[in-house]
């Protein structure tokens, strides 16, 4: 029995599918298409990889060490010794920590 209530974009499916069905017959055509499929997979994800590539570490460490100079030569004495004094408090923490 046919099912007649198909709609136009089942019919593509199925004829889609039904034409690749007919020309998949022997177990090479399966392997090469297979393959084929594999390739243009590969082929996408690398092509994806350089529109969006990793950020450079080292690139973002000096970054970072910039901004982080630039800040030490915009804070006063004061503020300098502050942070120098909170940095002593807080190691004086922790030599206490691993005292115990």
């Amino acid at each position: 029995m046919l099912n007649t209530n198909l709609k136009e974009g089942d019919v593509k499916v199925a004829l889609f599918f039904g034409l690749i069905n007919k020309s998949m017959k022997t177990p090479f055509k399966e392997l090469l298409g297979i393959l084929v499929v594999g390739a243009f997979l590969t082929l996408v994800a690398h092509g994806l990889k350089y529109l969006n590539p990793e950020p450079n570490i080292l690139e973002e460490l000096e970054e970072k060490i910039e901004k982080v100079q630039q800040k030490e030569i915009i804070l006063t004495e004061s503020e300098k010794e502050l942070e120098k004094k909170s940095a002593e408090k807080e190691w004086q923490e922790v030599d206490k920590e691993t005292d115990k």
